[in-house]
């Protein structure tokens, strides 16, 4: 009798066990192709928001008629053109000009660029050279470049070299005071309490104009001359 009562147990759990490996690989298979689906949408989407982009910069009904030769010719060329999709290849490269150093590393390709053609991202990378960071302009940045592109691998490069910084600090009087700004003329630095017309005439006139700093060092002891 105890024989079988543990047989019969061992039973129940062999086909428990059974039934929960088979719910498991139904439930990843399930999950794996929703994955698939999800991300398939998710390249079409990306794909019809380039083809938007590009009807609209060239003045193209984005579904035109298809009897029409011409719009035929033109619908051709927007299916065709490649763009940065979720599952395309970023790589970044970071060049050091002072150091003539490379460093290479793969990413997935950033949210700003998916959806984009070459010329798209071309135009992006030169929005991010005209309104840098303050960081970036201090690290030195001199370029941020596109390498190579396809919807399979993108390859894009930014070199710095900090011996280009012509300035880190931007001294001038604002509002009667003496105001330390960072090198992109619009964040402040410091505030300080120095009243200008406290100042000899030759110190005013050069803040009036603005004057440069390259270090800490320099900017302080300027300032303490100014307290002084």
């Amino acid at each position: 009798m105890p024989k079988e009562w543990f047989r019969m147990k061992l039973k129940k759990a062999y086909v428990f066990l059974l039934s929960f490996m088979c719910l498991s690989v139904m439930f990843c298979a399930c999950y794996y192709l929703s994955y698939k689906r999800a991300l398939s949408q998710f390249n079409k989407n990306a794909i019809e928001r380039s083809q938007e982009f590009a009807a609209l910069e060239e003045n193209v009904d984005p579904t035109p008629l298809l009897t029409a030769e011409n719009s035929e010719s033109e619908t051709v060329d927007i299916l065709t053109s490649e763009v940065v999709l979720p599952t395309t290849t970023y790589v970044l490269e970071v060049y050091d000009m002072k150091e003539n150093t490379l460093e290479s590393n793969e990413f997935n390709a950033p949210g700003d660029i998916v959806g984009l053609t070459r010329e798209g991202v071309i135009e992006y990378l030169a929005e991010y050279m005209r309104d840098m960071t303050l960081s970036e302009y201090n690290k030195g940045l001199i370029s941020y470049e596109l390498l190579s592109f396809s919807d399979e691998r993108v390859v894009i490069r930014k070199s710095y070299n900090e011996d280009f910084v012509p300035y880190r600090f931007y001294i001038v009087v604002k509002n009667g005071f003496v105001v330390v700004y960072n090198s992109d003329l619009k964040s402040v630095y410091r505030y300080t309490h120095i009243e200008a017309k406290n100042l000899p005439e030759k110190d005013r006139i050069a803040l009036s104009l603005g004057i440069y700093v390259d270090s800490l060092e320099e900017l302080y002891g300027l300032l303490e001359s100014y307290s002084s």
